[in-house]
């Protein structure tokens, strides 16, 4: 993971993860290039039509069209498993409660499908 940390005039210090696509509040999203300028800022480029110069520094990008927000990853099969088999509530009077399974789970729709016939 490559992280970087700047400095900028509304927010104060920001770290941000230069690995994951960066979406920022007009919807562009933003990318790193892998290259820093000589002041050790990255660059950044949008792959979006606009009228934007190919590259521009973090911190203009930041103060321009920020904050920006780390872009949503798909979800994965991994994902949609691990959210049907773990415990919705792991405090400590719920973890005496059955585990839902993709079993139990399928009988929830089930009888939900039931009742909208």
């Amino acid at each position: 993971m490559t992280t970087t940390t700047f400095e900028t005039l509304s927010a104060g210090q920001v770290d941000l993860d230069l690995d994951r696509a960066q979406d920022d509040v007009f919807g562009h999203r933003w990318t790193w290039t892998g290259v820093m300028d000589e002041t050790g800022m990255a660059m950044m480029e949008t792959g979006d039509d606009t009228d934007l110069p190919a590259t521009l520094r973090l911190s203009f990008v930041y103060e321009m069209f920020g904050p920006l927000i780390p872009a949503p990853r798909p979800v994965t099969a991994a994902d949609r498993r691990a959210a049907l088999t773990r415990p919705a509530c792991t405090t400590p009077s719920h973890q005496a409660e059955p585990v839902p399974t993709p079993r139990t789970f399928a009988g929830l729709l089930g009888r939900l499908r039931g009742r909208s016939a």
